[in-house]
């Protein structure tokens, strides 16, 4: 026992000396450059180290030096038997701090009806989406068209083609004088709603563009058919 707490006493030794050669210029304990919370950090390290090295020898000389002993339950699985313990009581003691700690959690310190990330991010996406429908409420014709030929490159292009001419009969050609003749009302209950046609299916757009950007893309649509 004696020579495992000589080689305990060294293992610490050798990796406190490691650490501080690897971070030791992060460390000061006098002078201005005194950093309390990297000094503490290193006393912290320390007393894990020392800790978890003393335990472990503790235990492996249990393991060496005890016999096991005590009832055995009846019942045996594979000829191993089980004793009669009782539950440590640390065990238990983890096992009812983890359900206050939870408790406390939920309802006091991270409760579910105050701050998070994400409600927080969905309040800035609704105040970025008013703040684009009031910008461009009333917007010019020109920059309607120019909008919606910037919304079309991302949504619709990958089916209609950036020209918008359908990619080789992927889907349907938007350049047809015919598209033009619709409106802008006309245009837009397909793009929000989709719609059916004989090549294929559209998606509806209605949850993803707002109605400005519905009313960019028929606009734009209705300025290549007039070409």
């Amino acid at each position: 026992m004696r020579s495992m707490v000589i080689g305990g006493i060294i293992l610490v030794i050798a990796l406190m000396v490691a650490t501080y050669f690897v971070v030791g210029d992060s460390f000061s304990f006098s002078g201005d450059n005194f950093d309390y919370i990297n000094s503490l950090t290193m006393l912290g390290g320390l007393a894990i180290i020392s800790i978890t090295v003393f335990v472990a020898l503790k235990y492996i000389n249990q393991i060496k030096n005890d016999t096991a002993g005590g009832e055995l339950v009846e019942d045996k699985w594979d000829g191993i038997g089980e004793y009669k313990n009782a539950i440590p009581s640390g065990w238990g003691l983890m096992f009812i701090g983890t359900i206050v700690w939870m408790l406390w959690y939920l309802l006091v310190g991270y409760p579910t009806n105050q701050f998070s990330q994400i409600g927080q991010y969905n309040e800035e996406t609704l105040e970025h989406q008013k703040r684009f429908e009031e910008k461009w409420r009333n917007i010019s014709s020109n920059d309607l068209v120019n909008m919606g030929q910037s919304v079309f490159l991302v949504r619709c292009a990958p089916c209609h083609g950036a020209d918008a001419e359908g990619i080789n009969g992927k889907a349907q050609d938007l350049t047809v004088p015919m598209y033009a003749s619709y409106g802008i009302a006309g245009l837009s209950y397909p793009i929000e709603y989709g719609k059916k046609g004989t090549i294929g299916t559209m998606p509806a757009f209605k949850n993803i563009l707002s109605e400005t950007q519905v009313k960019a893309v028929a606009s734009y649509i209705i300025s290549i058919g007039d070409k």
